[in-house]
């Protein structure tokens, strides 16, 4: 499985953070460069998007959808049955080899798994209580918005349906992968998180390139507030059923949490070691 790396030409801290991790696991990342919102034609861009659910995307949001739509086409353009993105400021487990280096612990019929934790520790997710075991982790199907889309594995198939329906672009990407709420391509593909989480942003490097871009372009007037008001729908309009899981035990509400975990070879050593 090749492992495509988000990056802005600009932050080789980045890089520099990126390359350490890949020597540390074993593994061998492919870099892309990232779509730039301070070097690129914004207009030319923004003919490329349209004001959608949650409003219209600020140009990092813009830009980091599009920066994630390249890996898409590299996947879809591959030879692999499956590759993983990473944005360049991900943080990964000492097993993360384990998920990342091989397809295999792929049950059949899964086609986009969300890596990461992402948001405060308060933040909970409606997940199914049923899962399967891999590698000391566990899958489960999620009901609720999971957004964050900084390490993620997508097959080659989807990859191409995700090229396909990002020809125009009107949501972030984590909300358009990850959020059933207001992304009919994410209550169809029906993502799966891996629990606990093998991947968070964060580090030395965790300050936000994006995050300028949507504060400074922000503006509390009425449009603002509408925005705010559509976006408090969208979160609300799936609670009966997400209510419903929970009440009849299908699902659960909770919180996911980051565990940095021995490699299990490493793990599988100490305890002969021991013995």
């Amino acid at each position: 499985m090749r492992i495509h790396v988000i990056n802005l030409a600009r932050r080789p801290d980045r890089r520099m953070h990126m390359e350490r991790q890949a020597a540390r696991l074993g593994l061998t990342f492919d870099y892309l460069d990232a779509v730039d919102a301070l070097f690129e034609d914004i207009a030319d861009l923004r003919s490329r998007s349209r004001s959608g659910p949650l409003g219209a995307l600020s140009d990092g949001d813009l830009c980091c959808f599009l920066s994630h739509r390249k890996a898409w086409e590299a996947i879809r353009d591959g030879a692999e049955p499956f590759g993983a993105v990473l944005e360049d400021d991900v943080v990964l487990a000492d097993d993360a080899a384990a998920f990342l280096g091989d397809a295999d612990w792929i049950p059949p019929g899964e086609r986009l798994l969300k890596l990461e934790r992402f948001g405060n520790r308060r933040h909970k997710v409606v997940l199914a209580r049923k899962g399967l075991d891999v590698h000391g982790r566990v899958l489960r199907r999620f009901h609720s918005k999971n957004v964050g889309a900084a390490a993620y594995v997508v097959s080659k198939e989807v990859a191409g349906v995700l090229v396909d329906a990002s020809r125009i672009v009107d949501l972030s990407i984590d909300h358009f992968l990850f959020n059933p709420n207001n992304s009919p391509i994410s209550s169809a593909l029906r993502p799966t998180q891996v629990e606990p989480a093998l991947a968070e942003q964060g580090g030395e490097v965790s300050w936000s390139d994006i995050h300028g871009s949507r504060v400074g372009g922000r503006t509390y007037d009425f449009a603002y507030w509408k925005r705010e008001a559509i976006r408090g729908w969208y979160e609300i309009r799936l609670v009966p059923k997400l209510a419903w899981l929970v009440v009849s035990g299908r699902a659960e509400l909770r919180k996911l949490s980051f565990e940095n975990r021995p490699a299990p070879v490493a793990a599988e050593r100490a305890r002969s070691e021991a013995a």
